[in-house]
């Protein structure tokens, strides 16, 4: 919360309000941070007759980055915490379990209980979540969805006067206009800053329908039916009907943090529209001189392209560190293309710009053989190819998968692997391909496409970005299961730079997921060598101690991981498991205990808890151990067993006491 001399800016969760907070800050002199993510029932005494600002957010939009912003490594939000598992269950379960958190379910009665657990009483020092003990008590009483709550919550009655809430979707124009209703002298330099400076905290996903299921989508119209109506929303679906994608993990490598091909939903080919309407631009094309498809010498530099002609539109070349140039035919054209160009955009969450676009003919009975593409450019966009005229024998291979494309379709296709195209057909194919340059962080395009360490190089003179590139396409096949590719991939990286910290960290947690320990003691040893302040590397690397049955270096690690990173609880977790085969068991428990103190809602640590009890032979509590990780999870065979040994271990206890007396 931000007050000034003239008005009072609410930060409403995920609707832009970082941005216009540090907006405010800069342009006007006369101002007081009150809070963050303070509501309105916060505003000082002698402010609270100001008009109040506030942002609001298409709901199925708002869980979307509300999901992915909190399960950032770096985020350690309660509610999320407790939602969705530990950052265990998926996004459908965890959205569903927010939306429902003040129902009467026993399941929400027991978040709210963990939440109220957890909560402050107040909001002096909040940085984060912007809930206190007493505003889980308000939730209960609301029968909207979450972010309904949230909103009154945090903007109280929107309809009193003096109130002017914007929407998120057109958030420059929406503030600057109530700027200009307020009068704000400043207005015109918080313009100037806003058509500088990008969002803060923009969450790396595409768009958000992608996300949801049917089921999930009508959950949300009805529960956020009062607020959908209110400022006219809608579920806009950018995706191939019945599909639903997860959100992959994230990876943190490179200039584009968290950039993977096909955002790493599939390997090798990723349909984006399955039948979108491209007449008017073929209609352009075919009537385009014959002239125009000899120009470009795409054909003439590189030979796996021979059997091609192309037509550059929007032209852009490594290493140049310029901005793409945009032909003077991309401006004839623009009428056709802005709809293909605005749905891509769209499907990628506006989170980027165009960096090449091309038309692609190749010739009736022509070839594109076999190859990797290479290049910093290539290697950090999404590389969509739209056919325009094509027929039934053209054959396009990626990663040895074959597949035809066919007219108005849309492919995303992985171009960091080996793929071909054969046109077995008697007509000419001709493709648009769309490179899209991500831009997470909202930077200059310049600095995109300029990564920092472009003239870094290692000692064998290997430029640092064509190892991130390698890096990336290794990680890349890791993650789609391809173990020996992968391993081949970072051995080639090492080769070149040995002490790489990316490809030894990541090579060893191959090793220790195929079982080679030694060999990841050895790589994930090697990176924290040269990186020691790596988490994540040393829990890794502990977990590889512990399966060589070294358990005192592996809680040496743990320790140093919980130092760098002291609020995992699988971290705890896992330590509590080394002092167990240590038999410190009352140091396990503690470990449990700590674990569970951050994430109630954590089945494992219950279960683990209660085994450590039952040790100590303390059944009573071991049980109730037991009981809450069945809450959790009904159906875990383990615990409904582990739960009746604890219930038999009480009964002859009692039995022993009443024999004794």
């Amino acid at each position: 919360m931000i007050v000034t001399e003239k008005f009072v800016f609410i930060h409403m969760h995920k609707t832009g309000g970082q941005t216009l907070n540090d907006i405010i800050k800069r342009c006007i002199p006369e101002h007081r941070v009150i809070g963050y993510h303070y509501p309105r029932s916060e505003i000082p005494p002698d402010s609270k007759a100001l008009p109040v600002i506030g942002m609001v957010r298409n709901p199925w939009d708002w869980y979307v980055s509300w999901y992915a912003f909190n399960r950032r490594p770096n985020i350690n939000n309660p509610l999320f915490n407790v939602v969705s598992d530990s950052g265990q269950s998926d996004f459908k379960t965890t959205i569903t379990n927010l939306i429902n958190l003040a129902s009467d379910s026993a399941t929400s009665k027991m978040y709210r209980d963990d939440l109220t657990r957890m909560l402050p009483d107040s909001l002096d020092g909040n940085r984060g979540a912007g809930l206190t003990r007493e505003s889980i008590s308000e939730l209960s009483k609301q029968r909207a969805g979450y972010y309904s709550w949230l909103t009154e919550r945090m903007l109280g009655d929107t309809k009193k006067e003096q109130t002017f809430i914007g929407r998120f979707e057109n958030l420059k124009e929406d503030f600057l206009d109530i700027m200009e209703t307020l009068a704000i002298k400043e207005k015109q330099a918080l313009q100037e800053e806003l058509d500088s400076c990008g969002r803060r905290n923009v969450s790396r996903h595409s768009h958000y329908s992608h996300y949801y299921d049917d089921e999930l989508r009508d959950l949300v119209a009805s529960r956020e039916n009062g607020l959908i109506e209110k400022y006219g929303y809608e579920f806009e679906c950018i995706k191939p009907a019945g599909v639903t994608y997860d959100f992959p993990a994230d990876l943190y490598i490179g200039p584009n943090n968290g950039f993977r091909k096909l955002l790493g939903r599939e390997s090798n080919y990723l349909q984006l529209h399955q039948d979108f309407d491209v007449d008017a631009l073929r209609e352009r094309i075919e009537a385009m001189p014959a002239g125009k498809w000899l120009e470009s010498e795409r054909d003439r530099l590189f030979a796996v392209h021979k059997d091609t002609q192309s037509v550059l539109l929007v032209a852009f070349e490594d290493f140049k560190h310029q901005k793409p140039v945009y032909s003077e035919l991309y401006g004839e054209l623009q009428p056709a293309l802005e709809p293909l160009v605005d749905y891509v955009a769209s499907y990628y969450q506006n989170n980027g710009f165009i960096v090449r676009l091309l038309l692609a003919k190749l010739l009736a009975g022509g070839k594109i053989p076999h190859h990797t593409d290479a290049g910093y450019s290539l290697m950090n966009c999404h590389r969509v190819h739209i056919p325009l005229i094509s027929n039934d024998d053209v054959a396009f291979f990626v990663g040895g998968e074959e597949k035809n494309m066919k007219v108005g379709e849309f492919w995303e296709i992985n171009n960091s692997v080996d793929h071909a195209v054969e046109n077995r057909g008697d007509e000419d194919r001709i493709h648009i391909i769309i490179d899209w340059m991500p831009n997470y962080a909202g930077l200059p395009v310049e600095e995109v496409l300029r990564p920092e360490d472009v003239k870094a190089t290692d000692e064998a003179g290997v430029p640092a970005e064509t190892l991130n590139a390698m890096i990336m396409q290794a990680y890349q096949v890791h993650q789609s299961g391809h173990a020996t590719r992968a391993e081949s991939l970072y051995r080639q990286v090492l080769n070149l730079d040995a002490g790489n910290i990316a490809a030894n960290n990541l090579f060893g947690l191959l090793c220790l997921q195929t079982g080679r320990l030694e060999e990841a003691v050895r790589y994930i040893g090697k990176a924290l060598t040269e990186k020691a302040d790596d988490a994540q590397a040393h829990s890794n690397l502990a977990l590889a101690l512990k399966d060589l049955k070294r358990p005192e270096e592996a809680a040496k690690h743990f320790h140093e991981s919980l130092k760098l990173d002291p609020n995992n609880p699988r971290v705890y977790n896992n330590l509590g498991g080394v002092y167990i085969e240590l038999r410190r068991i009352a140091d396990a428990i503690r470990c449990f205990q700590q674990a569970l103190a951050i994430q109630p809602a954590f089945a494992e640590g219950h279960y683990n808890l209660g085994s450590a009890l039952m040790m100590m032979h303390r059944y009573p509590e071991a049980a109730a151990s037991f009981q809450q990780c069945l809450v959790l999870k009904p159906d875990l065979a383990e615990g409904q067993t582990k739960l009746v040994e604890a219930l038999k271990a009480i009964e002859s206890q009692q039995k022993s006491t009443q024999h004794h007396f």
